[in-house]
């Protein structure tokens, strides 16, 4: 995998470098990243492995770890890079909160017992010239739990927003006819209206909408609807 695809990849999966392109990730991309990342002698770049597990997690993409590690010689160096990377972020994910992916943490169980833990010390010496910064693994994991936090927010104020917006827009066209509804929203967001629509607005509309905000014709329809 070219270095640039290997970025693009990281992006699509929550560690982002640059901007990434929008496409949807399959399981088989994700364990082919994770082997290019596994391999990559650049801790930039590594410091990314549990942000992508986390963003599996949280997009509940199933991934087959027993793969990924079959793909190499049972305790050759490459495999044990891959399960130091899979028990350590296992752990991380565990630590700040994050979601794990399935499958992970029974094997991450399997390969504690093998490794013990990798946090004890500041930094986890990989054996393949490569040496990580827990804290800094902690960070990158800190800034995407913030970003799905933001992300989340921004979603759930677009869907409020569209939600009470087709409230209005429900309610209006029960109350009022399609051109009257559009004098109230015009009216609504201080639109001007020319002379004829000023003078329907006031001669139709503008009843209509006394009637409605009357404290007393209020109380009665709260009433109304509350009563059997």
């Amino acid at each position: 995998m070219r270095r640039e695809d290997l970025i693009l990849n990281l992006g699509r999966l929550g560690y982002a470098l640059i901007r990434p392109e929008t496409r949807k990730v399959k399981a088989y991309e994700v364990l082919e990243l994770l082997a290019e990342l596994a391999e990559s002698e650049d801790p930039r770049l590594v410091e990314g492995f549990p942000v992508v597990l986390a963003n599996c997690a949280q997009r509940d993409l199933k991934l087959n770890f027993r793969t990924l590690l079959s793909r190499h010689k049972s305790d050759s160096r490459k495999q044990q890079v891959l399960e130091k990377l899979l028990l350590l972020s296992s752990t991380l994910l565990a630590q700040q909160g994050l979601d794990i992916p399935k499958n992970l943490e029974s094997l991450s169980k399997s390969l504690k017992a093998k490794y013990g833990d990798l946090l004890t010390n500041d930094v986890v010496d990989l054996g393949n010239k490569v040496t990580l910064s827990n804290e800094r693994l902690r960070n990158a994991l800190n800034r995407y739990a913030a970003n799905l936090s933001t992300s989340k927010s921004t979603r759930d104020r677009a869907k409020n927003r569209q939600r009470r917006s087709f409230q209005l827009n429900y309610y209006l066209s029960t109350l009022f006819a399609p051109k009257q509804k559009e004098l109230v929203l015009k009216k609504y967001h201080g639109e001007p209206l020319n002379k004829t629509e000023q003078e329907y607005f006031s001669r139709k509309v503008k009843k209509k909408l006394e009637a409605i905000t009357n404290k007393e014709v209020m109380r009665v329809a709260a009433a109304a609807l509350t009563r059997k």
